[in-house]
């Protein structure tokens, strides 16, 4: 993708930003309807679900949050186009909004299915800027270090309430056509009985851990600190499968005045 670079290897990969391409902003105004709605809401002719009523709805939520809060939103919206357009074997399963208030979406950032491997990954997005003091790489490290102790923790809690959120946000999302929907839901019902059952463990699951960082992109993250990082965690046997992405973008001035701008704001 013009303005984007990207790179994967084996489990993780490193995706960088180099500019608001207008490849990147048709790759936004192609998803963004699906991405904060679900598939299934985005295919239906109404036009509550099509892309200016959705562009005001976004920025609506948007405007009133705190900065930290919306940093955390345009990493996870970053997070859901580069999903979406470089890994392919992904299905996303799970809208952006959260249907039933305004707020930011409890319990699972994204959830993810593989079709090859029938398997759903639980997908957490840490975003946030550079501190002073702070590399490209120890900001990314400490951003990714949070995703994996976040959900760590929120996967081994035995709380149905993570998975009930996690089964309506897929059965509102999946396209009522799709042939894997009642796999993803059988997925996801299974967790919820183990939760129940007070058996509920990390390493059930695959995960996903993002990092969204919002720095000059001169000063690149380097692949040998996401290869470390990966391959440390790995080692640990904490999660079932893994996989790891740093995403790097410079100033969320361009994202945020281009989405301002759209909206008619």
């Amino acid at each position: 993708m013009d303005g984007v670079s990207f790179k994967q290897v084996d489990q993780y990969a490193l995706c960088c930003v180099e500019h608001l391409s207008d490849e990147l902003k048709g790759a936004l105004r192609k998803n963004l309807t699906r991405i904060c709605h679900g598939v299934d809401q985005a295919s239906r002719d109404r036009a509550m679900y099509k892309y200016p009523a959705t562009l005001r709805a976004f920025w609506d939520r948007y405007s009133g949050k705190t900065r930290k809060t919306q940093v955390g939103m345009l990493g996870e919206l970053l997070a859901h186009v580069v999903i979406l357009e470089l890994f392919p074997s992904f299905d996303v399963v799970s809208p952006f909004f959260n249907m039933e208030e305004k707020s930011i979406r409890k319990g699972f950032d994204l959830l993810l299915y593989e079709s090859s491997s029938n398997e759903v990954w639980i997908t957490e997005v840490k975003s946030g800027g550079m501190r002073v003091g702070k590399t490209s790489c120890t900001a990314t490290r400490d951003l990714l270090a949070k995703a994996r102790d976040d959900l760590k923790g929120r996967l081994a809690e035995q709380e149905l309430n993570h998975w009930q959120n996690a089964i309506n946000a897929a059965r509102n999302s999946i396209h009522g056509k799709a042939d894997f929907k009642e796999s993803v839901l059988e997925i996801l019902e299974l967790e919820g009985d183990m939760a129940v059952g007070n058996s509920a463990t990390a390493a059930d699951n695959n995960v996903f851990l993002i990092s969204a960082l919002f720095s000059d992109v001169s000063q690149r993250v380097a692949e040998k600190t996401i290869s470390k990082f990966t391959t440390d965690l790995a080692s640990g046997s904490v999660f079932k499968t893994l996989l790891v992405l740093s995403l790097h973008k410079g100033t969320l001035k361009r994202l945020e005045d281009f989405l301002r701008a759209e909206s008619g704001h």
